[in-house]
């Protein structure tokens, strides 16, 4: 497994090379890429989203549906994916004001809310998208 993980972590990081090779600022971006994991630790992210998938699954196969989602949904390596994508894709002064905010007190309660934000949509989305799907098939008839 670990081998997977190092082999994953090396492609990642040839196929972002080029890009990242270019960038000057890769030290400080990579510093903030960091300490922005600190501030929105993907581990946090992966428990409440496998708690958000939960509820989609009868009561009886919640226990089992969360123990496998853990079981395969590997933390560390979203972790290090989430950097890497950091990186590639938020300047240095984008990075800074990313981590400037979620160090405020505002910018916590905004991140610990966003869940619950998003779980309020979901359903109105998905009833839209059920809808779309039955105009869809209703007009190809």
């Amino acid at each position: 497994m670990r081998s997977l993980l190092l082999a994953s972590t090396l492609m990642i990081g040839l196929v972002a090379l080029p890009a990242i090779a270019q960038d000057k600022n890769l030290a400080a971006k990579m510093e903030l890429a960091q300490e922005y994991s600190k501030l929105v630790p993907v581990e946090a992210e992966v428990e409440t989203s496998i708690e958000q998938l939960a509820l989609q699954v009868p009561v009886a196969q919640r226990v089992l549906f969360k123990s496998i989602l853990k079981e395969n949904i590997k933390a560390d390596r979203l972790k290090l994916v989430s950097e890497m994508a950091l990186v590639e894709l938020f300047t240095v002064k984008e990075l800074k004001a990313m981590n400037e905010f979620y160090g405020t007190p505002e910018g916590k309660a905004i991140k610990d809310k966003m869940p619950e934000y998003q779980e309020r949509l979901q359903p109105i989305l998905q009833g839209m998208i059920q809808d779309s799907i039955q105009s869809l098939e209703r007009q190809m008839k």
